[in-house]
């Protein structure tokens, strides 16, 4: 289950209906398996036809043969895409160089959790960064 209400009158007001709020979704967060970034991107979508996460064929009129992509969508909303024509390669070493070059650009992924909501990226950095402020304040006791 990913939704529930918390009524104000049921949990004895607004105030406890928030707080019971907040343990649910907290608990809810804390089964969950979060996916990686790269996990992310090799997951195959229910629409994909080429077999290959993130390798799509294109055909247009410039290119009636098609071509064969590669294209990846970093996290930090750049994307990258690599085609390659089946008039020049042939319809199977097309697609086979695009494959690998998603594989490439799967390798230029950095890992780390995949994370949509801007919330969730504001209390990522916000864990990332205590995290980072104790362990100063660790090296800092122990070196005086």
């Amino acid at each position: 289950m990913y939704a529930k209400t918390f009524y104000d009158r049921a949990c004895g007001g607004s105030k406890e209906a928030k707080a019971q709020a907040i343990a649910w979704r907290d608990a809810q967060l804390a089964e969950l398996q979060a996916l990686t970034l790269v996990e992310f991107h090799k997951h195959q979508r229910s629409n994909n036809v080429s077999g290959v996460p993130g390798v799509h064929f294109h055909k247009t009129p410039r290119q009636r043969l098609g071509f064969w992509q590669a294209k990846i969508r970093f996290h930090d909303g750049t994307s990258v895409t690599k085609s390659f024509s089946v008039l020049k390669f042939g319809d199977k070493d097309a697609y086979r160089l695009a494959v690998a070059a998603r594989s490439e650009l799967l390798a230029r992924v950095k890992n780390g959790p995949y994370l949509h909501h801007p919330v969730a990226k504001q209390l990522a950095r916000d864990v990332h960064n205590a995290a980072g402020q104790a362990l100063e304040r660790r090296h800092a006791h122990t070196r005086g």
